[in-house]
């Protein structure tokens, strides 16, 4: 079981543009792994293909169809391997708040929340980066209470974290 990371020590590495060793997990997640178990399974299916019946055509097939699903593998895991070593983009500025007015990058970082009403749901939005981005209610409560914040982006543009004055959240 690994210890909960310091918030402070966090916020250092993502103000300095580096994801944080405690931050990789959620970056490679669950399905990344299970792409690559599925990836491990599919070689070794292989192996005993060849192994059993030398190389009939039923065995290339096999060969075959484990080249085309790590070539898959390899094309769907690089962005996630590249986001853990790319430096983070940092995007510091004051908190804009839009209302009830549409979202638009006049402001490094702005946030629109709409209240639940009837045949809607509640729904907290965050503009950074030229990308809007949905937010959990939790938040999206502190992007209406902090007034300056620092947003981490990873390099394929999603929100590794968000530094305000009150530390990482």
């Amino acid at each position: 079981m690994t210890a909960k990371a310091d918030p402070g020590e966090v916020a250092a590495a993502n103000l300095a543009g580096r994801l944080h060793r405690s931050q990789r997990g959620a970056v490679l997640g669950w399905f990344f792994w299970a792409v690559w178990a599925f990836v491990a399974i599919e070689v070794a299916i292989a192996v005993v293909a060849i192994a059993k019946s030398g190389f009939s055509g039923s065995a290339l097939g096999a060969v075959a169809v484990t080249a085309v699903v790590l070539v898959l593998a390899i094309r769907f895991g690089r962005r996630q391997f590249a986001d853990c070593r790319a430096p983070l983009t940092v995007v510091p500025g004051p908190v804009h708040d839009f209302g009830t007015g549409p979202i638009t990058d006049d402001y490094p970082v702005g946030f629109k929340h709409t209240p639940r009403g009837p045949g809607t749901v509640e729904k907290w939005q965050l503009r950074v980066g030229g990308r809007t981005h949905q937010v959990n209610p939790v938040r999206g409560e502190r992007l209406a209470i902090e007034r300056v914040l620092a947003v981490c982006l990873l390099s394929s543009g999603t929100v590794a974290s968000i530094v305000g004055e009150n530390g990482v959240w």
